[in-house]
């Protein structure tokens, strides 16, 4: 029997019945494993037997592949699926690669059947976006899996290429393209391995449209050798067990995942929430717009009111959508579940505009979807599901704030110092700031929310092949969202070309020119994602003077602040550095115990003078600074002060979906009648009335209803105000900073990022 969550013995647990009951005697219901007709104990062997034989696939894959991509960073994942594509098992990299799997593999079963058929020794190749794939470097290879003539399971791996042809090298961001036709060249699936056998006529076709057909097809040769691990594992797992054990073991997974991912729906408040993001790419601004509402055991994701397409670049496809969701209910909702993708989007209804940035139609371009409008839907999922358990007593310490935003990927290329071509892919992308959690300071360099299995190369790695010089390599101070917990810090890197004196091409892209990476509950942004260029420096003297910068703005030169995606030339003696987005904080920052705030300066994570500005902690200027209670006390009453001076009194929701959410909440007995709905708003009942009053001081904002609206404080500044390393060359674009206060002990309520003027935006679609 399975261990029992609660009492730690073995039995029926709650989880697996769904009922409360536990205790020596058992559940009355029926468990899942009588319903399902399976014996728990060969269900969970055969289960951890697949996700093992999936891990297995993924070190193969790296074992084989010569590309830092994918032995690296693990830019890639591993995935498999039952006989009609739903998946089974999927790997701890990339998460939107599971819908890829998914897709493809139904798009193939749905069109190929008859012609050309799906036959034992097949495999199939894909990085068509209206197929199914992230975008067209993530090239996926799906192949069936037999036994005794009938489909019984899938397998597949996509991988992102170094380049797969286009207008721009590495094929990632092909600025100025009109449309898909001149990006990377989208390839539906196509029979590249027949009875067990590469066809050499496709794979020549594939590897011609490549700049670096050698590293390519190593990563082909990976992807088609950690198939085939999979499915002689498989295949092996049905001798074992039985044809008909192996295949109710596939299937009972998949229910096993909806079964617990709707029972804890159940435990969480109907309501609906919200939250919007902004991109910017050639010089237009498109709203990214996300209602989620949660009824019973479903969830339902609206992007209604989403801007139109881009001409190419910045657009994803609704499987890329759907990917990012998927990878938050992984993490948020299933962190405690076998990963199997198929389970939880049976529990999850998406609907998307046609023709939007989160959903774009033939031929809208989308190279660079995975970390541009897809990057904003893992944004706007996660913060929307963190609303939901912040109003939730069983998993609000699971809500967190944003984490890292935009990510910005880089691509170097031209001849090395031997003259051979090369294409360098800096994956520091991979390592940015964690969210602030309700009790806890988020995740210094955490990695990314949507691929925890995936990290940056080595810089030993990257300056041994390729010619470029890390100037220095950091955790980036003041980057982490002040909070009464801080976001996570983000990560930094200062490079410069060594050993050529040939000018060599940079693509950049793609970022936000707010920071991605909300706060919660007043809690402040995490710092932007930043790329600029010193044109022409002193690099060069001051190394000769024994002097390593520690800074861009300790270099001499031409400053060029680079846009969210751009398209350029590096020269020698230019010096380029890159900032990647914190985590978001959550909580006001004035309420931050102060001898964390001394820590994160010891640690040299916040400096003194975001310390004093932000959280109001004032240190002594000893050898070994300590904490100044006065001067704390002081400067925390100023900042009050300096609110009550900036705030204005209006009449404004406070997180629409909350209070759409507590109106229909049932104020609980004990505690006076009282309902916590997150750290900054609580719920009670008088006269009938159901109030939303401030956590900190009890202060009633006003009656909760549907569409209603509470009485709070307001404040609007320039996006500089969110913290030191948010817009901090002061470009102050098109956003503002916006804050909510309660207007009796003016604690921070909400801070969010907010466009100046609507008409900036792109029409919806």
């Amino acid at each position: 029997m399975p261990v029992c969550h609660r009492q730690g013995h073995l039995s029926c647990s709650g989880a697996v019945t769904g009922t409360e009951a536990c205790g020596t005697g058992g559940s009355k219901k029926m468990s899942f494993f009588e319903k399902v007709k399976i014996d728990p104990i060969a269900f969970e062997i055969l289960r951890h037997r697949l996700f093992a034989i999936n891990d297995e696939a993924a070190a193969t894959l790296r074992a084989v592949s010569g590309s830092p991509v994918a032995n690296e960073a693990y830019d890639f994942n591993t995935g498999i699926t039952n006989a009609k594509g739903e998946v089974v098992a999927t790997g701890i990299y990339v998460g939107v690669h599971a819908i890829t799997l998914e897709a493809i593999i139904k798009g193939i079963l749905d069109n190929y059947a008859e012609n050309p058929g799906i036959r034992p020794g097949d495999m199939f190749i894909c990085n068509d976006p209206y197929w199914g794939a992230a975008h067209q470097n993530d090239v996926a290879l799906v192949a069936p899996i037999f036994w005794e003539g009938e489909l019984i399971a899938w397998t597949g791996v996509a991988v992102h290429q170094v380049d797969v042809g286009g207008i721009v090298r590495g094929s990632q961001c092909c600025i100025g393209a009109d449309s898909i036709y001149q990006e990377g060249v989208p390839m539906p699936p196509v029979k590249i391995v027949e009875n067990n056998a590469i066809r050499r006529d496709i794979k020549e076709q594939y590897l011609r449209r490549c700049r670096f057909p050698q590293l390519v097809e190593l990563d082909l040769r990976a992807k088609i050798a950690a198939n085939n691990t999979t499915i002689a594992r498989v295949q092996e797992l049905v001798q074992e067990y039985g044809i008909a054990e192996t295949k109710k073991a596939i299937e009972a997974i998949i229910d096993y995942v909806e079964f617990r991912l709707r029972e804890r729906l159940k435990e969480l408040p109907d309501g609906v929430w919200r939250h919007t993001s902004y991109l910017e790419y050639e010089g237009k601004c498109y709203r990214c717009n996300l209602t989620m509402q949660k009824v019973n055991d479903r969830l339902i994701f609206d992007f209604s009111g989403s801007s139109g397409q881009a001409r190419a670049v910045a657009n994803c496809c609704v499987a890329a959508t759907r990917g990012a969701i998927l990878t938050v209910l992984l993490q948020y909702l299933a962190y405690d579940m076998p990963w199997s993708a198929g389970g939880v989007m049976r529990v999850t209804e998406v609907k998307t505009p046609p023709g939007s940035i989160v959903d774009a139609t033939w031929p809208a371009g989308v190279s660079k979807g995975t970390t541009a409008a897809a990057q904003a839907v893992l944004v706007l999922t996660s913060i929307c599901a963190s609303k939901m358990m912040a109003s939730s007593d069983a998993l609000r310490d699971r809500a967190m704030a944003g984490w890292m935003g935009g990510i910005w990927s880089q691509e170097v290329s031209g001849r090395d110092e031997k003259g051979i071509p090369f294409n360098c892919v800096l994956l520091e992308s991979m390592v940015g700031g964690g969210g602030a959690l309700p009790y806890k300071d988020g995740i210094d360099t955490a990695g990314m929310l949507h691929a925890v299995g995936c990290c940056k190369a080595n810089v030993e790695t990257t300056e041994s092949r390729y010619p470029i010089l890390y100037v220095y390599s950091r955790q980036e101070k003041d980057s982490g969202g002040a909070g009464r917990f801080r976001g996570g810090t983000g990560y930094g890197a200062m490079y410069m070309l060594h050993g050529v004196n040939e000018a060599m091409n940079l693509v950049l892209g793609f970022t936000p020119e707010n920071t991605e990476a909300p706060g919660l509950a007043g809690g402040y942004p995490g710092g932007s994602a930043i790329f600029a260029v010193k044109q022409g420096s002193n690099i060069y003297q001051l190394f000769e003077q024994g002097i390593m910068p520690g800074d861009l703005s300790e270099v001499s030169g031409e400053l060029a602040v680079l846009p969210s995606a751009y398209l350029g030339k590096l020269a020698r003696g230019d010096v380029w550095a890159r900032q990647n987005t914190g985590g978001g904080g959550f909580g006001d920052p004035v309420l931050r115990d102060p001898n964390l705030v001394l820590q994160d300066v010891l640690n040299h994570l916040v400096s003194r003078e975001a310390a004093e500005e932000t959280c109001g902690v004032i240190l002594t200027r000893d050898k070994k600074p300590r904490i100044d209670v006065e001067g704390t006390l002081t400067r925390r009453q100023q900042i009050m002060e300096m609110r009550k001076l900036l705030f204005s009194r209006s009449q404004m929701g406070v997180s629409e979906g909350l209070v759409a959410s507590a109106a229909a909440a049932q104020v609980q007995g004990g505690d006076g009648g009282r309902r916590v709905l997150n750290e900054y708003l609580v719920l009670k009942e008088e006269d009938g009335r159901k109030l939303a009053a401030c956590h900190q001081c009890d202060h009633v904002l006003g009656e909760v209803r549907p569409g209603g609206q509470l009485s709070v404080l307001s404040h609007q500044g320039p996006l500089s105000d969110a913290g030191r390393q948010v817009d901090p060359y002061h470009k102050e674009g098109k956003f503002l900073f916006h804050q909510t206060a309660c207007p009796n002990c003016l604690t921070l309520l909400e801070s969010e990022i907010v466009v100046k003027q609507e008409t900036d935006i792109v029409a919806d679609a």
